[in-house]
């Protein structure tokens, strides 16, 4: 106990100490700069390939667009040119690789997008990577992180964090991608629409409007530009919600490439050039929703330690007790049991004073035991009084047959052969039975019985004490299952399917039939302990158990060997029956898993392997499937044969 407590003590300082780190961290470093420009590399010379050479120098000048409306990342000047933090990267990018620019008139977004995808120039400087867009564009690693700011009027104090938003009247830009996300988390919010940011900081300036939510760089730069002087950042939105790539088009992979090389040989010292170039270390705004979530970490792990911390003392106080009131019952047991032995021996007259003498005790007796005597017909002669506690019946409600009280199991049928084996002198071990109370419940009594003799010998009687095991024989069962089950999904565990796959493997070899092992694991599902936490994890695995066994027959197997990783065996299951079934699975899977209310789509990744084609050995097969499991990330259909994956490394 002592141990405990003082690794309970050791748990609590290590989670104060995260948490003042947390803190300090957010509160006393906020004069850095905010870098959310350009990811940093160490300087290194750019090593083109002599492939790479070849193609640009048959390919110059690199037709290229900008988004002309993007301060201050690039935006067109009043004198008509093209300037900002992107077109500065990009003319940098283009000195270290010899690269010819012509750069597009065109500045407007749609214009230059559709120009992208007519062909009529090769590079967009900056696009947001997403799904959709990687079927026209290759996407270089980003190399501009933008993050939302919520911005009011410097005499507002009423909103310092996202959720300060709801009920209040907001300046949003038309036609913005995160306005109608904006919209939809606080739809309680009344917009005012705008054209552009500067108009909806001009708002803010002005107080139409409660507050603006505004990209964190072109807030500043606006700002100091127009000289909106009452305006300010007032909390963070949405940290990097739009990070941005040099797009090139999907026909032109080399060129994608050859900026890669160029944004990874970028030196601290050239990016803080550029960043300086366009606004120096801003004080960022306190991130109180940050704050808050750290010290609702800490006050729930602190509220479950003080509960775990109760609970083990509660537990360790009904030991002590269980254990001394074990001890005397033991103590008091083991004398009548020697007493018995001796006393059933004697004649009517000394089992008058034997009796008497082990009544007081018998009638003590309390929880687990009772002591009874019944005569050659069945018929209760005496009990003591524990047994109401454990049926539930009071004494007087009990005279007829015992046999009345037992409930309908197969062992029972015993109990006759054992009471002729009894009259017949033979020493009858200790037997279980089971019975009914009078709520119905099922108990499991330990019998121990020995026979009562009259004056001249003849067996008159059986005088026993029956000891209450329900608890200890549930115990018992659920041992048994957890050491062949996964008690969270309630699949078999590792150990049981160890033993189902050899012994599969030795029915498919004997009947000469083919049997499919799955290995599969779910993709994203650290992402999902991370940010929703291991209760969400656990529901997730749950679900997913229960999809799986959906797509099984009686024959077939589903474990979960350890995280999130399962296996399904398929006897009498060829390659083709095993890529159906796979299939069911993968979309089975695919299907979004409620959390919270929200929806999320997960996904799985699936590793096949045949007996016997791919090996008859079950450790051969296991391997094989976990290495195709992983090398099926990387395709599109989520899985593979374990034949095909070694088809395409000898290939």
């Amino acid at each position: 106990m002592i141990k405990v407590r003082k690794k309970a003590r050791k748990f609590i300082f290590f989670c104060c100490l995260i948490v003042l780190v947390l803190f300090f961290y957010d509160n006393f470093f906020l004069l850095e700069q905010h870098k959310e420009v350009i990811s940093t590399k160490e300087n290194k010379p750019v090593q083109l390939t002599e492939k790479e050479k070849q193609w640009l120098k048959a390919h110059q000048p690199v037709r290229i667009a900008f988004d002309g409306y993007f301060p201050p990342y690039s935006f067109v000047t009043e004198a008509g040119g093209i300037e900002g933090i992107s077109f500065d990267t990009i003319k940098l990018l283009s000195q270290k690789l010899n690269i010819q620019l012509a750069i597009d008139k065109r500045t407007k977004w749609d214009e230059i997008y559709q120009a992208a995808l007519d062909k009529e120039i090769d590079v967009i400087a900056t696009m947001v990577n997403r799904p959709d867009r990687q079927f026209q564009f290759i996407f270089t690693r980003p190399y501009v992180f933008k993050s939302l700011v919520i911005v009011t009027h410097q005499d507002n104090t009423e909103i310092k964090q996202r959720g300060n938003l709801s009920g209040k009247t907001v300046a949003l830009v038309k036609g913005y991608q995160y306005s109608q996300k904006i919209l939809k988390e606080f739809p309680t919010i009344t917009p005012f629409y705008v054209e552009n940011m500067y108009a909806a900081l001009s708002a803010v300036e002005a107080q139409q409007v409660d507050a603006s939510i505004s990209y964190f760089a072109a807030t500043y730069f606006i700002q100091n530009k127009y000289l909106l002087s009452h305006i300010k950042v007032a909390a963070f939105y949405d940290r990097n919600s739009a990070n941005e790539s040099i797009a090139v088009r999907k026909d032109e992979p080399i060129l994608a490439e050859i900026f890669q090389k160029g944004l990874d040989s970028l030196s601290e010292a050239e990016i803080q050039r550029i960043n300086s170039k366009w606004y120096p270390p801003i004080k960022k705004p306190i991130d109180y929703e940050t704050i808050q979530d750290i010290v609702y970490v800490f006050l729930a792990v602190f509220i479950v330690l003080v509960l775990w911390i109760s609970q083990i003392k509660y537990q360790s106080r009904k030991l002590r007790v269980t254990k001394d009131k074990l001890l005397v019952t033991n103590r008091e047991l083991n004398e009548l049991k020697g007493n018995l032995e001796t006393q059933v021996l004697q004649r009517t007259k000394q089992l008058e004073n034997s009796e008497k003498k082990y009544r007081g005790l018998v009638e003590n007796l309390r929880g687990e035991y009772f002591f009874y005597k019944h005569d050659l017909n069945g018929i209760f002669t005496y009990l003591s009084p524990s047994f109401t506690s454990i049926a539930g019946y009071g004494i007087d409600e009990v005279s007829s047959d015992f046999k009345d009280w037992l409930a309908e199991f197969a062992s029972h049928t015993k109990i006759d052969e054992y009471k002729e084996r009894f009259l017949k002198g033979e020493k009858i071990p200790s037997y279980e039975i089971d019975v009914i109370d009078n709520s119905g419940c099922k108990h499991c009594l330990a019998i121990q019985e020995t026979p009562i003799y009259d004056d001249q010998g003849g067996c008159i009687g059986v005088e026993g004490l029956a000891h209450d095991i329900t608890e200890i024989k549930a115990t018992q069962e659920r041992l048994h299952w957890l050491s062949y089950y996964d008690e969270l999904t309630g699949l078999a565990n590792r150990r049981l399917f160890q033993e189902k796959f050899e012994q599969l493997i030795a029915l498919s070899h004997r009947n000469k039939q083919s049997m499919a092992l799955l290995f599969l694991d779910l993709d994203h599902f650290k992402k999902i302990n991370d940010n929703l936490g291991h209760a969400a994890g656990d529901e997730v695995l749950k679900e997913t158990a229960k999809r799986l066994k959906a797509h099984l027959r009686d024959s077939d197997v589903s474990a979960r060997m350890g995280g999130d990783e399962f296996t399904l065996i398929l006897p009498d299951t060829g390659t083709k029956a095993a890529e159906n079934v796979t299939k069911k699975v993968f979309q089975s899977l695919l299907a979004p898993y409620i959390l919270k209310g929200e929806e999320y789509v997960l996904g799985t990744s699936i590793g096949i392997a045949i007996y016997p084609q791919d090996s008859s050995k079950g450790d051969i097969l296991l391997n094989l499937a976990d290495e195709a499991m992983y090398e099926a990330k990387k395709t599109r259909s989520g899985y593979i044969f374990s034949k095909n994956l070694q088809l395409n490394k000898l290939s």
